[in-house]
């Protein structure tokens, strides 16, 4: 297929540019863009105003350069060379299907369901297909359940490599959420931590908004990063260069001077705080002199930014991945979350905030639930993360395919990543896929992992599907914008596609407004509704409290407390 020039359109200056109102489709986050279309075609996004979330990022200005790249995958083709030479031939949709179909059902005959596996990655953070294909159980997940029903357990994804130890190990350890359920009240702060995280260069670019409104207004930010990062230079923010990997001893040397100096929130910790007297002691050596030696950063620094938390009314910390990257990644994360808590800013204005249970969402079709044939890869290795996640970890799958170890793995199915690009060790990983029997890619480019694929299928960018997406209280309906290149289909439809010639299709709708009209049931509203509508429809939320904690609306039971065994911080 010859290239697309983004700029073709200008040939035609006779033909007017037309506005479209749409949902950004370079990442999950789903922004609200107005798009010009000029000959049928992306010529410009900008923010959509007025939108819940009416921001775009670079990365949201230059999707066209994603649409109309001559490297886009066109058509379904099969490996006629070896492995890594990324030598293809042209085949159709039927002929593709009948060969993974059928080297599935072989794999399964010979080995055990068990021995399949899928790989998602960052690429497949579409709502709609990570709602209707997440396994049942878990509070969230972005692997991909479709061959649950056939009984493999091994789903796997971008997970077991960031995100899960930050967003659901280390809160739910520390007050029994997930950061799913947890924001962050920087619009009633007046100290604002911006620690492990990069909002400037982040997707959404809307924290990198918040940040600016908050300084605008007074509020002190500080970054805390062993660079002086884009966020902190764009900011003008007191920079606190920290070595990489001691973020955990920070913390402790805060509440160290928190506790030593009475800065606490007695009361809130002597009725809501369990361990605190291990805490105290576990503390009690890291003094500001003996931290600054650790991390780097001056003790005078960690004095006065103890000083300026426990003198603040509200406190927010933007947190992302950069603790998990390091040995004890939870534990610090959980030092970062006890420091806030003890400080007193744990669901209270401009602090962290816990989402009151309750109100209308979408319905998620979690039909495939974990199957109980054999343990999921890497359930013996990291049985918190299995139990968390009702799913495989893909740090372990390597070892399954080249030693059988817990068992063998002989077929793959890898959509919206590319492992090699994104794990350590890519040789180990090249290795692994020269032995499969069966190894799938579904992407929009030939990845590093496609050139080991015996199929390659091409999939839509999320500006050529219908699908739908959830913000705070609202639903959208996500509208095609422009139509696939060549023979490109949606994620979904690839999935629910191969589910159907698997035998269980029955369980995912078989067409894109179906797949909306099934996350619609049981709110009340309507497909036709939520076309019609120009920037969504309202979900009812119930009332906004504070410290639902000490009202009994965090728990299932109504008590007072939070969701942990003994109901207090842990």
């Amino acid at each position: 297929m010859p290239p697309l020039p983004l700029q073709a359109a200008n040939d035609a200056p006779d033909i007017a540019d037309t506005e479209v109102a749409g949902l950004c489709g370079v990442c999950a986050a789903g922004c609200g863009v107005d798009i010009v279309l000029h000959q049928g075609r992306i010529q410009r996004i900008k923010p959509r105003k007025n939108h819940a979330r009416g921001i775009v990022c670079t990365r949201g200005t230059r999707a066209a350069e994603v649409v109309y790249s001559p490297d886009r995958l066109l058509y379904p083709q099969r490996r006629v060379g070896a492995r890594g030479e990324g030598r293809f031939e042209r085949i159709s949709w039927d002929e593709a299907y009948q060969f993974i179909v059928d080297k599935l059902q072989a794999i399964a005959a010979e080995h055990g369901p068990e021995a399949l596996a899928t790989y998602t990655g960052r690429g497949n953070f579409e709502f709609g297909l990570n709602e209707m294909f997440a396994p049942a159980g878990p509070a969230e997940s972005s692997a991909n359940a479709v061959l649950y029903p056939m009984g493999s357990p091994n789903a796997t994804g971008v997970g077991s490599l960031c995100y899960v130890s930050y967003g659901m190990i280390a809160p739910t350890a520390v007050f029994g959420e997930v950061m799913h359920d947890v924001s962050e009240d920087i619009e009633h702060a007046d100290l604002v931590l911006v620690w492990g995280a990069n909002p400037f260069t982040a997707s959404p670019p809307e924290n990198m908004v918040r940040l600016k409104e908050a300084q605008a207004r007074g509020a002190r930010v500080v970054v805390i990063d062993h660079r002086r990062s884009e966020t902190a230079r764009a900011l003008r923010a007191q920079w606190l260069g920290i070595r990489p990997g001691t973020d955990g001893a920070l913390a402790l040397g805060l509440m160290h001077v928190l506790l030593a100096e009475g800065l606490e929130d007695a009361a809130f910790v002597a009725q809501w705080v369990h361990g605190m007297g291990e805490l105290r002691e576990y503390v009690t050596p890291f003094s500001p002199a003996r931290v600054a030696a650790i991390t780097g950063i001056a003790a005078t620094h960690i004095v006065d930014l103890a000083h300026a938390i426990g003198t603040a009314k509200g406190f927010a910390i933007l947190m992302y991945t950069g603790l998990e990257y390091s040995n004890s990644g939870v534990q610090a994360i959980r030092a970062v979350l006890a420091l806030q808590a003890i400080a007193g800013h744990l669901d209270r204005p401009g602090g962290k905030l816990i989402r009151t249970p309750g109100g209308t969402h979408l319905h998620r079709n979690t039909t495939a639930t974990l199957p109980g044939t054999k343990p999921a890869i890497g359930a013996r290795e990291f049985p918190l993360y299995a139990a968390m996640r009702n799913e495989a970890h893909a740090s372990m799958l390597p070892k399954a395919i080249l030693q059988g170890d817990p068992y063998p793995v002989r077929g793959m199915l890898i959509s919206g990543s590319s492992i090699q690009t994104a794990w350590p060790n890519p040789e180990l990983w090249r290795q692994a896929f020269a032995t499969l029997d069966l190894l799938v890619v579904i992407d929009r480019f030939p990845t590093a992992d496609a050139a080991w694929a015996d199929i390659v299928l091409p999939a839509t960018t999320m500006f050529e599907i219908e699908s739908y997406q959830e913000f705070e209280g609202r639903v959208e309906l996500r509208k095609r914008v422009v139509s696939p290149p060549g023979e490109a289909r949606s994620d979904y439809l690839i999935f629910a596609e191969l589910a159907r010639r698997l035998g269980y299709g029955e369980r995912w709708p078989q067409t894109e407004r179906g797949m909306v009209e099934l996350a619609l049931q049981g709110t009340g509203i309507g497909y036709a509704q939520l076309a019609a509508s120009a920037d969504g429809v309202t979900l009812p939320q119930p009332e906004k409290r504070y410290e639902k904690y000490a009202s009994g609306h965090l728990r299932a039971d109504g008590k007072p407390g939070f969701n942990t065994p003994t109901g207090k911080l842990e």
